[in-house]
């Protein structure tokens, strides 16, 4: 995750609705949603369509934190 990822502001309905969709998703169900929607924002890029990119790059970015998350649970900072 990027700087520009970890200071991207997301709707909180939107990170509220992205998160209700993965709850209880294991690590690497997490891990494949995520590379999915990076595909999508680079789908959303190439179409050029500024709307569909901000909702991919918006999920991307709640899956990546959720994903964050996911990993330090199960390996903690020591």
């Amino acid at each position: 995750m990027t700087l520009v990822d970890q200071h991207h502001r997301v709707d909180p309905q939107v990170e509220a609705r992205v998160r209700r969709e993965v709850a209880g998703a294991t690590w690497f169900q997490l891990a494949a949603a995520t590379s999915r929607a990076h595909h999508e924002v680079d789908e959303a890029r190439r179409g050029r369509d500024d709307d569909a990119l901000l909702r991919a790059v918006d999920r991307h970015t709640v899956l990546e934190r959720v994903l964050a998350e996911a990993t330090e649970q199960l390996h903690p900072p020591r």
